[in-house]
């Protein structure tokens, strides 16, 4: 891209050489979104809208698909969320398709070693954080059991006691995949 503080447009011979230079990362590299999907359930103790986030490392551009590397399930499970690299993802053909930010490249020879996959897959996933309320005593028995925030191993939270912060499928891709990535030389910027 020119400088678009510059009314000058870019000669044809500086297009080119942009062009090849972007055609060759290209065939070096492969482009990395987080494609938020609108696929997450109304959770009424964490009220701000979310959107399903992972990294996604786009194999195939023509098809536009490629592999969506992310955390799945729930935090009310017994085993929180899981780790899962979905192959033949295509963001752009879900229904519930809400964006797709660009973070930048990876080299084809760091995603067909698997070292992408590896390294996310030593990453910490988002264990267990809500569950029912059977602790409280229900004065009419056909009112629905609350919802808590839990430790990990389910137990309520005591009133006054610090909780853990909320980790999800955004802070797990936010907080950890992509610093992970950009740390171990993966993940490069665009």
């Amino acid at each position: 891209m020119f400088n678009q503080k510059s009314s000058k447009s870019p000669t044809s011979s500086q297009s080119s050489s942009r062009s090849q230079s972007g055609n060759r990362q290209q065939e070096t590299h492969y482009r990395v979104f987080i494609p938020q999907i609108d696929s997450v359930a109304f959770d009424p103790l964490d009220p701000p809208k979310r959107y399903h986030e992972g990294i996604f490392v786009t194999t195939n551009d023509r098809e536009r698909t490629g592999t969506l590397f992310h955390v799945t399930g729930d935090v009310i499970a017994a085993g929180g969320m899981r780790y899962e690299a979905k192959d033949g993802y295509d963001p752009l053909s879900s229904r519930h398709f809400h964006a797709m930010p660009f973070v930048g490249w990876v080299r084809k020879d760091d995603y067909h070693s698997g070292r992408i996959d590896s390294v996310l897959r030593a990453l910490p996933r988002p264990t267990k954080q809500q569950g029912l309320n059977f602790w409280q005593k229900k004065e009419d028995p056909t009112e629905e059991t609350e919802m808590i925030w839990t430790k990990q191993n389910g137990d309520p939270y005591k009133p006054g006691e610090p909780r853990r912060p909320i980790f999800k499928c955004n802070e797990w891709t936010h907080q950890y995949a992509v610093p992970a990535l950009r740390n171990a030389g993966i993940l490069r910027s665009g």
